[in-house]
Order: structure tokens, then C-alpha cells, then sequence
């Protein structure tokens, strides 16, 4: 086997990430100092971002049968790049009230960075358990990293028992693929499907549905949603930046590759299974937002209920296309909008107890004593709930579209029900930022120089959810390009 000069080069992403790590990994040995490990981390980042503009004339490329990439691989590296940036960045305030270990943080941060990237490349199954585990693994130490907070080591015990147990539950349906296709590829897998659409295999779909099942807990759809809510209430508001973006970002991406073809088949199993999953998820995710009291159990409900709206486009059976468009246009509007929520929350909690501020109440009245802060906050909580002139918007407007063009008429009346009880949801939270002021409340936020930077960066993060509400084609003309090679074996 001989991989030539534009394979190596095709993987510069995950190359430049490991040289990275290296490199932080000899700092640690020879002399710990969190800036130079934090400019370190940044600057590796950047390389891997940038050299995605390098690669992009070699697209689509095979490297090996265990990995392949196409303009969708690079849309999506891109996103999780830029999440784990903003992570970094936020993170950095946070972590120099620890006094001991934290240049390892960085480290895990860059390790689930490449199983992200190895998860949106992946072309054979085996890859893509390895690249679920690298982001698992690294996850669970940024879970448990606050160790010494109250409710971090539970949330990261139930987080690698049930995590555990899916992965295998996902080696054991991918056992169940290999014994009826005979390969690991992805195009293998496919082709089985087709050549056997009339009456397809019950074990080959017995191991897909093991590994939906594996793709659902990742994304915590209902009913495997149970860990979301106590993981992210026990976990520091820097990790959840990174955990609630980059990593479903990634899982999504290549559910969506893999799956898409399912309900093409007219495999009903598979079809009903989905519909019964999302439909739980938006009314279940939305209904249980509403009663929450803290503001991470609100945005890990919030998760559930906003996957459940993605997945809808899994369903179209007659335009990939415009599902492609749907997902593109969703997930850029979700990254841009968590990241602008979870980095205030990082910043409010490195000021305070993060306990007391993880309370909605603790919020109340705070346009009176910080209204840019506030300001910003009222723009992603309006893009997460889908009001307009924002890219939320835009996309809750496209899966509309897709709901209409496509006839599901019962899932449309699911949307509305949903979308209706997740806006009073975000709205209670919003009217709560603009009430009188609690008098424990009124000097919460005093802003250093460092903290004031990271308020310019979401300044600029919301311009660009509201400058994308108004004139989405930039995002709609980079989702509609980035068609991934699979759509060819559909087509």
C-alpha cells in the first residue's frame, strides 16, 4: 500500500493536531506554564484551520479505505476547528484559578478535536468506533475535570457508565454489519442496502439500528437522553462549550452522511423508529426546558429538542439536496448561537460561585447593570428559539420547508407544538434579564480586561447571528456545495 504526497497532504488537519499535542506534551515535561500551553493550543488550531484552504484543491480524496474527503468533510472540520478555538479561549480565564494541571486540559480538548475530525472523515466502520471513542474518552476527563466541584465526578460516573455501555452495543452492531456485508466500508454497507432493497437483511439491519441507536445517546435523543441533563448540570460551563458543539456537530454530520439513504429504501422500520425518536425529542426536550430552573439543565434539554428538529431531514426521500442545505444551514446557526450562550455562561461563572450562577434567577435584571452582556444573551437565546432576523431562524424556517415540501403533515403539527413551548421557554428566560433586579443581584458582573476581550468576540458572534438573519446566503450557498461523495451511490 503507498500513500502518495496529496494523501499526506489531505490529512494535514489531524497531522498538524498530533504535532500539536506532542509538542504541549513535551512542555508539560519540561516546565508547566498555562500561557504558553493556551498560545500553543490556539496557534495549532489556527494551522489546522488554515489548511483546509490548502487541501481544499485535492477534494475528494481516498486515503486508504479508511478515510475520504470531500467538501462536506471540510465544512464540518471547519466547525468543530472553531469550536474548540472559542473553547480554548474562553477557557483560558476559567483555568488560571486552578492552581494545578491545567495545561491538561488543553491536552484532552485536542485529543476529542481529532477523533471529531477522524469521526467526519471516516470511510470504514472501524474508524468510526475509534474516532466515537476519541471523543469520548478525552470527554469524560473534561467532564470530571472540576473534580472538586459538587455533582462533576456523578455526572461524569453516569457519563462513562452509559457511554460504555453503547459502545458495546455500536461494536457489537458492527459485528452484525461485517458478518452479512463482508467489509467495513461505507460504500460496502450501502451497496448491501441497494442490491437489497426489496427485502433487506434483518442483520444487517439489526447492526445499523445498534449504531443509530449508539449515534442517538451521542446526540442524547429521547429516550437515550437520560445522562444529558445531570452531565450538563455537573459540568464546569467551559467544557459545555466544547461538549454541547463540536462533538454532536460531528456525530450529527455523520449520521446524516450514513443514514439519509435509509428511508429512500422505504425501510419502514427505520422510518417509523426515526419519526417516534424526534418527535419524543422536540415535545419531550421542550417540555422539560420550561420547568428548569438552572441554566444548563435548561440548555441540555434545549439539545435534546433542537437534534430533534435536525433529524427531520434524515426523512426526505425525494430531495437530498435540499435536506443537505437544511443540515448545513441548522448546524452553522447552532454552533453560532451555543457558542455565544455557553462562552457568557463561562464568563459569569468564572466571576462567580458557579453554582449560584448556574440559577436562572441569578440572571434576573441584568440588562440594568450590563446591557451589552445582556444584549448578547437576548440574541442567542432569540437564534436557539427561531425568532426572526436571526440565523436560528432561518434555520427552524428551512425544516419548515422541508416539512411542507415533503408532506409530513403530522410532524409539521409536532414542529408547531414544539417550536410554541420552546419559545415561552426562552422568553421566560429573556423577560427574566430585563426585570427589577434582586438586590444580591445588582453587582454580579464586573468585567476585567481579559473578560472584556471575550465580550468583543461575542459582540462580533452576535453581528454575525443577526447579519445571517437577514442575509442567509452565505451560509445557504456554503451548504448546498458541500455535497459528500455518498449522494452519488444514492443517486
Amino acid at each position: 500500500m503507498i500513500i502518495t504526497a496529496k494523501q499526506l497532504i489531505a490529512l494535514s488537519p489531524i497531522f498538524i493536531l498530533v504535532l500539536t499535542v506532542v509538542i504541549i506534551m513535551l512542555l508539560i515535561a519540561y516546565d508547566r506554564d498555562h500561557f504558553f500551553t493556551f498560545l500553543c493550543s490556539i496557534t495549532g488550531l489556527t494551522f489546522t484551520l488554515l489548511s483546509l484552504y490548502i487541501i481544499r484543491k485535492d477534494i475528494p480524496i481516498d486515503i486508504t479505505v479508511l478515510f475520504h474527503i470531500d467538501k462536506y468533510s471540510l465544512l464540518y472540520i471547519s466547525m468543530i476547528v472553531l469550536s474548540s478555538i472559542f473553547s480554548c479561549i474562553f477557557s483560558y480565564s476559567y483555568l488560571k484559578k486552578i492552581l494545578y494541571n491545567c495545561e491538561e486540559y488543553y491536552l484532552l480538548l485536542l485529543f476529542s478535536t481529532i477523533g471529531c475530525i477522524s469521526l467526519i472523515i471516516a470511510n470504514h466502520m472501524s474508524i468510526i468506533f475509534i474516532g466515537m471513542e476519541l471523543i469520548s474518552l478525552p470527554a469524560l476527563g473534561l467532564i470530571a475535570y472540576a473534580y472538586f466541584k459538587k455533582n462533576s465526578l456523578e455526572a461524569a460516573f453516569k457519563y462513562m457508565i452509559l457511554s460504555g455501555a453503547v459502545s458495546v452495543l455500536a461494536l457489537f452492531g458492527i459485528a452484525l454489519i461485517y458478518s452479512i456485508t463482508g467489509s467495513l466500508t461505507l460504500s460496502s454497507v450501502i451497496y448491501e442496502l441497494v442490491t437489497s432493497i426489496s427485502s433487506p437483511d434483518n442483520i444487517l439491519l439489526c447492526g445499523l439500528g445498534l449504531v443509530i441507536l449508539a449515534f442517538s445517546f451521542k446526540l442524547s435523543m429521547f429516550p437515550f437522553h437520560i445522562w444529558t441533563p445531570d452531565v450538563y448540570n455537573g459540568t464546569i460551563s467551559i467544557v459545555l462549550t466544547y461538549l454541547s458543539t463540536a462533538t454532536k456537530i460531528a456525530v450529527f454530520s455523520l449520521f446524516f452522511k450514513i443514514f439519509i439513504f435509509l428511508t429512500s429504501f422505504n425501510v419502514e422500520f427505520f422510518r417509523t423508529s426515526l419519526e417516534a425518536i424526534l418527535c419524543l425529542s422536540i415535545i419531550f426536550g421542550n417540555f422539560m426546558a420550561f420547568f428548569q430552573t438552572s441554566i444548563k439543565r435548561f440548555l441540555g434539554y434545549s439539545s435534546i429538542s433542537q437534534f430533534g428538529y435536525f433529524s427531520v431531514s434524515l426523512l426526505s426521500s425525494n430531495d437530498f439536496h435540499f435536506s443537505l442545505e437544511v443540515v448545513g444551514v441548522c448546524l452553522i446557526g447552532y454552533l453560532l448561537s451555543s457558542i455565544g450562550i455557553f462562552g457568557l455562561i463561562s464568563i459569569v461563572s468564572s466571576l462567580n460561585n458557579e453554582s449560584k450562577s448556574d440559577s436562572i434567577t441569578f440572571y434576573r435584571g441584568l440588562f440594568w447593570s450590563n446591557p451589552i452582556f445582556s444584549s448578547i444573551m437576548t440574541i442567542m437565546l432569540l437564534s436557539l428559539s427561531g425568532i426572526p432576523m436571526t440565523i436560528g431562524f432561518i434555520g427552524k424556517f428551512y425544516i419548515l420547508s422541508l416539512i411542507v415540501k415533503e408532506n409530513f403533515w403530522f410532524l409539521g403539527i409536532i414542529f408547531l407544538i414544539g417550536s410554541i413551548i420552546g419559545m415561552y421557554s426562552y422568553l421566560k428566560i429573556i423577560t427574566c434579564l430585563y426585570l427589577k433586579p434582586l438586590d444580591s443581584n445588582s453587582e454580579m458582573i464586573h468585567l476585567n480586561s481579559s473578560h472584556r476581550n471575550h465580550i468583543i468576540f461575542l459582540f462580533i458572534i452576535s453581528l454575525i447571528v443577526l447579519l445571517l438573519g437577514v442575509y442567509p446566503n452565505i451560509v445557504i450557498d456554503i451548504a448546498s456545495t458541500s455535497e459528500p461523495i455518498l449522494f452519488n451511490i444514492i443517486s
